[in-house]
Formats: C-alpha cells, sequence, structure tokens
C-alpha cells in the first residue's frame, strides 16, 4: 500500500492502529545513503540490498508529518523488538 498518494519506494504504510490512531510507515534507505557503519539498530545486519528502512510514526491529528525515529533497522521485526 502506498503512502497516501506518494510514491510507493518512498513511503510505505507497514501497520495502523485504529485504537491508538496512529500508522506506522518505513521509508527504503538505498544501499547508497547508507555509510559503511551503518547497520541495523538491533540485529547489526543490513538487508540483501545492502539498504536499510527508516521507520516512523504518523498520527491522525497530524497527517503528512511523520515522526520519523532516527534509527535504521533491517525489518519491522527488528525495530518491533528494539522498541518493546
Amino acid at each position: 500500500m502506498s503512502y497516501r498518494g506518494r510514491s510507493s519506494k518512498q513511503y510505505v504504510q507497514v501497520s495502523r492502529d485504529p485504537f491508538a490512531r496512529f500508522s506506522i510507515i518505513r521509508r527504503n534507505v538505498p544501499k547508497s545513503e547508507v555509510t559503511l557503519n551503518e547497520t541495523c539498530a538491533w540485529c547489526g545486519n543490513k538487508r540483501r540490498s545492502g539498504g536499510l528502512f527508516e521507520f516512523g510514526v504518523e498520527h491522525d491529528d497530524r497527517p503528512y508529518r511523520p515522526d520519523f525515529d532516527g534509527q535504521f533497522f533491517c525489518s519491522k521485526s527488528c525495530r518491533d523488538t528494539y522498541y518493546s
């Protein structure tokens, strides 16, 4: 699912909590934007493509202004474990 009409390569909604009224979105950080020392904040790996994901939270009361975590992860499960 693309992120509210934007390019599907830029943002993707990966989960939604209707009771808390927020969505988790992710941005693909390509290999060209990742430095050699940057790896997944939880497991220390990179994706097969060499890139990472940056996740953010979009609240219903502030659409189109997501709050990004500032950490890079290789998958949503690593992000969930890191913040649990």
